[in-house]
């Protein structure tokens, strides 16, 4: 059967916040943070064949990055579990210094990270929620690969090169959790697909347990020389109620509002909010 569902994972899953929960339930939950994790861990990476291949193909993925300043593409992800298929389709804005935004079509939702911060707006429940990262370990796994340094993702994995036979590129990355890690493990192992040009995915193969796996075919990117922080925001609409550390803190007024605020990076989260009355006057 297939149908089209929300699948990219909601940073509570990824960034555990004591008190929430996936008003989906954990199976939704799970299946969106598979996509999330792939398509962050994957604009990432280079390959260990042997010592020298490895140190070859950071060095020139570092020099191919440093010319990216923002980028754009579109993503269908395929969930493949044991009576089912799910399809979801999405786009991605990456922007330096360090803002990603993930957008999904059916149902509308958006996951921002910005820096310190994240937001996460689900337009069914009419929520955003605010999480704070910047000290979680696990934080920097939405920005491995589109920051230059990826010393994070050689300590935290093991990875070893592949020849992927495809013309649209030859290099390909299988990354496997570390067996001696004190991490928790999110999935077996993920296969990226990598294009010659810029080492950018166009293809990843996510193992997540013995009974689901996906595919993320990732298309019309776009990678552009400069920072475009605007074009990596979204919009809440009148009404929407804002939540941080397990309250609402607002609601979102006339008009409604881009988030973050500021296209140039301010982030809304160092503002203090006031808590909204839930007395309804009384």
């Amino acid at each position: 059967m297939m149908r089209m569902k929300d699948t990219v994972m909601s940073i509570s899953e990824q960034v555990p916040v004591a008190g929430l929960k996936d008003p989906k339930g954990p199976a939704a939950g799970k299946a969106r943070f598979v996509t999330i994790v792939a398509l962050l861990m994957i604009f990432s990476t280079p390959f260990a064949r042997a010592e020298e291949d490895f140190d070859a193909f950071f060095k020139a993925f570092k020099e191919k990055r440093d010319g990216i300043g923002s980028l754009q593409a579109s993503f269908e992800q395929k969930t493949l579990l044991p009576q089912e298929e799910i399809t979801t389709k999405g786009t991605l804005y990456y922007s330096k210094p360090r803002r990603i935004l993930f957008s999904t079509e059916d149902p509308e939702r958006a996951t921002l990270v910005d820096g310190r911060r994240g937001y996460e707006y689900d337009s069914e429940i009419k929520q955003m929620t605010i999480f704070l990262i910047e000290d979680h370990p696990r934080a920097n796994i939405f920005f491995l690969g589109f920051d230059d340094d990826a010393e994070a993702l050689k300590s935290a994995y093991e990875l070893t090169l592949f020849e992927t036979g495809d013309n649209r590129g030859r290099h390909g990355l299988n990354i496997k959790p570390r067996p001696d890690s004190d991490q928790e493990a999110y999935f077996i192992e993920a296969n990226l697909y990598l294009r010659d040009e810029d080492y950018l995915p166009y293809r990843i193969h996510i193992v997540n347990d013995k009974e689901s796996q996906l595919y993320i075919d990732v298309t019309k990117i776009a990678p552009q020389p400069y920072q475009d922080l605007n074009s990596a925001r979204f919009f809440v609409p009148q009404g929407v109620k804002v939540v941080e550390n397990d309250r609402v803190v607002e609601t979102i007024g006339s008009g409604g509002r881009h988030i973050p605020e500021e296209s140039t990076g301010t982030l809304i989260e160092e503002k203090e909010l006031p808590a909204a009355d839930l007395s309804g006057g009384k």
